[in-house]
């Protein structure tokens, strides 16, 4: 069962925020390598189409987390 605050919140994100945050929620918890995490980030800027903008914000968060493994 879904929050209704979060139903509520999701439908006034544009779609780079509900990428971004779909990938936050999906990945949050997983181990990805630097590596996996790169590869996720230019896979998801390479999208065109109706949903490259929710595919820019799925990258921005690889691509964050790809920058703080870099730092560990």
């Amino acid at each position: 069962m879904r929050n209704k605050g979060i139903d509520n919140a999701m439908k006034i994100m544009n779609d780079f925020d509900r990428g971004y945050y779909y990938a936050k929620q999906r990945n949050e918890e997983l181990d990805n390598t630097l590596p996996e995490l790169l590869e996720l980030a230019e896979v998801f800027t390479e999208v065109k189409g109706d949903n490259a903008e929710l595919a820019r914000g799925m990258a921005a968060y690889y691509a964050e987390q790809a920058r703080m493994a870099r730092k560990k």
